[in-house]
């Protein structure tokens, strides 16, 4: 099982032959296992057959009608039944869609009739609340404020001021009024518009209602604000374009009585009428909820075994009748299962055979899953079978290409590499632990976070990406612990667990005579006493001001070159393996291995050349071994590319690191160099040469009528390192058929565009191994960068609260109150942001300077057909 994990597991080609009697169950059934992937079903330029048309119809009008039930419950407080085992115990069967149907059509066309008739009370009463509120108002409109005073105009007086307004329009002898409601939001226009036609021959008042009121808009109804308006005029010319004005605002119009007494008894119907109404709203309610209690019990079963008819019916409606037309009872596809899962996926098809009972006279065919010889044109999908720990690693990849059919998996790689590199650059002891507690939580709460997810209306997407991740933040604070260790960094203070290896001489009468430049001299048995730091850096140096930038820059920067040259050169490994498991020698010899003479003679020697000068150079060390002639790297390097030898400073020391230096460094730039011919030209010579081969046995066998049907070397050139296989499982008939099919599929290609890829791919070789390391020396960037922001942090923060020499009483909360502010910016900069910094680095890393040295990433993921779990969301 673990094989399947470093490359992809195998695959069959198969042929699924169901009858369309228990083809229904039979998918269901293969749905809840996976491990089945259906083939170009879902193409665009697929036939449907139609056969389940008005099935997957069906299903679609029943998940309406449970929407509608659903909808409507949130409004009661009622909660649909969640059923946690609704994948296992309530699966979806033929028989029982009839009964879906029958039931939600009886619950639907009971709710909608009680939500027909509780809708007209609900409107009738909230217009016999607006009426009644309305006739109160202008009740006390046309006798006082309400408050027992005296209004300033009667209603004869109005009828004066209003004749005088008229401009000797006719006018009726009583005063006319109009009473209504409108929105607040549309009265302001309202009013201008009045005032604009109308000018002073028409009064208007108006009065807030005390609350929101039910208003249609389109198809819904919302709650807005109102404000009761009354009209009064003496015009008989006004009326009827007030009404439209009205009309036009959608002002509601309301019948009020002319006199006192008739509009106190209409109040008192009205309240009346409205009692009535209120108590049959509360019967309707009664039987709304008793409705929608017994739909929540079934709601969410049955929604969620429609959805999953649904992909069932439109899966078997893309599947092809076997059969005379008259006689299709079978329907038949070609899919794809995995080697170990074929007989899991009988057993699934054999258990959705028997689940229902077959035809009155008892036959019950069973489903067959026939394997077939695959022929080189099935390429197969890539399945890679993971657990919780691998997933997240594997997402990483995934994220940047599917694997090809059995090329070899970064993924199992990456576990250690990605960590390890984060670490790299995050590396503290202090933060490595603030990751492993966050990981630690989340792997703790892991089975109550996977029930919330399941169970949460919404999903919370930044959780959702941290829990899936969980793991690798897991490995990424211990190599951070580890990381920081060997850095002793610990919160940006360093720990002197076995003794620092220097010591200091200095007091205040040899600072004052002191001459030279301050510092720590390691040629000095007084400064240093010769044995190194028992494991990780010495303390020393995090107290040492320049000399600590100095030492750590040099030690992080050869660290970064190193790890990364160690990685690329790791990856060509496994290119190479990628060559031989699938058998590209010719790849093999002509790219991989130049590459790896490219990179040994150049980049492998440069981290020779690294720990040459580690372990021969050092303090209280002999000329011309001691610090003093310690040869830069960087200069050796160069001067070996350049082919010159550069002037010594110390004329005591060697020309040389060792003897014979510069001649070894010529014999292996003229072998890198030598490489780069065989990457420009190996791979379109051998083409060339076998093309002319497969020509020759073409013209042998005669084959007058072959058609061409590809440009197979161009395509094998474009691709680079594009790994293919012969698919068939027999080793010796693999060969024949993949030789017989190579003479057969023969084209003529174009030499000079071969050419021009070879030469594309020659140079982003060389000058990618260059850009890559140097790529690499983001390690060190980002690690000084933590560094330095965790001791500025330190010092400008939280050593303000431990340095001052205050009493107890101010400096306790000076050092709390410092103390917050730093953990808070420790969290939020260094753990948060700069971790999220160095872990994009990573991944660009992986991705870009170690993947692309052996991973395609052009691959088909293996789709198969499966419901996934089911949440309270669907």
């Amino acid at each position: 099982m673990a094989k399947a994990f470093f490359c992809s597991e195998d695959m069959e080609l198969a042929q699924l032959l169901v009858h369309e009697d228990n083809a229904f169950n039979c998918l269901v059934e293969v749905g809840h296992t996976g491990g089945l992937q259906f083939n170009n079903v879902y193409d665009e330029d697929r036939l449907i057959n139609g056969m389940y048309n008005a099935k997957v119809s069906l299903c679609y009008e029943l998940l309406r009608y449970v929407q509608f039930l659903e909808s409507q419950m949130p409004s009661l407080d009622i909660v649909p039944a969640y059923y946690d085992k609704v994948d296992q115990e309530e699966r979806p069967r033929e028989s029982q869609i009839p009964v879906y149907d029958m039931h939600l059509r009886r619950l639907n066309d009971e709710m909608r009739a009680v939500m027909e008739h509780y809708n007209t009370l609900e409107r009738r009463q909230n217009y016999l609340e607006e009426k009644r509120y309305a006739i109160q108002k202008a009740e006390k409109m046309f006798t006082n404020d309400g408050q027992g005073a005296q209004l300033l105009y009667t209603e004869e007086s109005l009828k004066e001021i209003l004749k005088d307004q008229s401009d000797g329009s006719p006018f009726s002898s009583h005063l006319n009024y109009i009473l209504g409601s409108i929105n607040v939001e549309r009265f302001a226009t309202f009013e201008l518009m009045l005032y604009r036609f109308f000018g002073r021959n028409l009064l208007v008042r108006r009065a807030e209602m005390p609350e929101k009121v039910y208003e249609q808009k389109g198809q819904k109804r919302e709650l807005v604000h109102k404000f009761v308006v009354l009209l009064m005029t003496i015009s008989v010319n006004i009326r009827p374009k007030l009404l439209k004005c009205c009309s036009a605002f959608h002002v509601t119009i309301f019948e009020c009585p002319e006199t006192s007494s008739q509009r106190f008894l209409m109040i008192k119907q009205l309240e009346l009428d409205s009692r009535d109404i209120e108590m049959v709203l509360n019967e309707t309610r009664t039987v709304r909820k008793r409705i929608l209690h017994i739909a929540a019990r079934t709601s969410y079963i049955m929604r969620i075994n429609l959805n999953k008819s649904m992909k069932v019916y439109d899966l078997l409606n893309r599947l092809s009748p076997v059969g005379a037309q008259e006689h299709q009872k079978y329907l038949q596809a070609e899919c794809f299962v995995p080697a170990s899962q074929v007989g899991q996926v009988r057993e699934a098809l054999n258990r959705g055979a028997v689940a229902e009972v077959g035809e009155a006279d008892g036959f019950n065919p069973k489903p067959m899953l026939l394997l077939r010889h695959r022929k080189s044109r099935h390429t197969p999908p890539t399945y890679f079978r993971l657990n919780k720990f691998t997933q997240g690693f594997q997402n990483l990849i995934d994220s940047y290409g599917m694997a090809d059919y059995k090329e070899l998996n970064p993924a199992p790689y990456t576990i250690i590499t990605f960590p390890f590199l984060f670490a790299i650059m995050f590396g503290d002891l202090g933060h490595g632990l603030i990751l492993i507690l966050f990981a630690g939580l989340l792997i703790f709460k892991e089975k109550r976070i996977e029930r919330h997810q399941r169970t949460a209306h919404s999903e919370n997407e930044i959780l959702n990406i941290l829990f899936a991740g969980r793991y690798i933040i897991l490995l990424m604070g211990i190599f951070s612990v580890y990381v920081g260790f060997i850095y002793n960094d610990v919160l940006a203070m360093p720990m002197n667990i076995f003794g620092s290896s220097w010591s200091c001489v200095y007091n205040s009468s040899t600072v004052r005579k002191l001459t030279s430049q301050f510092g720590l001299d390691p040629n000095n048995p007084q400064f240093y006493s010769g044995e190194p730091y028992p494991i990780g850096l010495d303390p020393i140096w995090k107290i040492s001001g320049e000399d600590s930038i100095t030492t750590v820059n040099s030690l992080k920067m050869k660290l970064a070159i190193i790890l990364g040259i160690s990685q690329m050169m790791f990856g060509l490994v496994l290119s190479a393996v990628n060559c031989i498991s699938l058998k590209r020698k010719h790849d093999l010899f002509l790219m991989v291995i130049p590459q790896c003479i490219f990179m040994i003679c150049l980049f492998c020697y440069l981290v020779f050349l690294i720990f040459f000068k580690w372990l021969t150079y050092g303090g209280l060390k002999q000329a011309p071994y001691n610090s003093a002639c310690a040869p830069s790297v960087l200069i050796t390097f160069i001067d070996m590319m350049l082919m010159k030898t550069s002037e010594l400073e110390v004329k005591t020391c060697n020309k040389g690191m060792f003897p014979n230096e510069r001649l070894i460094e010529y014999i292996l730039v003229l072998i890198a160099f030598a490489a780069v011919p065989i990457l420009l030209a190996g791979k379109p010579i051998y083409l060339t040469h076998r093309q002319k081969k497969l020509n020759k046995e073409r013209n042998k066998r005669d084959l007058n009528n072959l058609q061409e049907e590809g440009r197979e070397a161009l395509k094998e050139m474009r691709s680079s390192l594009h790994y293919t296989a012969s698919y068939t499982n027999d080793a010796e008939k693999r060969g024949s058929v993949s030789r017989s099919s190579s003479v057969e599929n023969v084209a003529e290609f174009d030499l000079t565009e071969i050419w021009i890829h070879s030469g594309i791919h020659t140079i982003e070789s060389v000058l990618g191994s260059v850009s890559h390391t140097a790529s690499y020396l983001r390690l060190w960037a980002l690690s000084l960068a933590h560094s330095q922001l965790a001791d500025v942090l330190f010092h400008m923060v939280l050593s303000k609260g431990l340095d001052e020499d205050w009493p107890v009483f101010i400096g306790a909360p000076f050092l709390l109150a410092t103390f917050f502010v730093w953990a808070i910016l420790t969290v939020a900069i260094l753990v948060m942001m700069e971790g999220l910094s160095a872990f994009l680095h990573t991944l660009r890393l992986h991705w870009v300077e170690f993947q692309s040295k052996f991973f395609n990433g052009v691959g088909d993921a293996f789709r198969p057909f499966y419901f996934p779990p089911s949440t309270i969301r669907g």
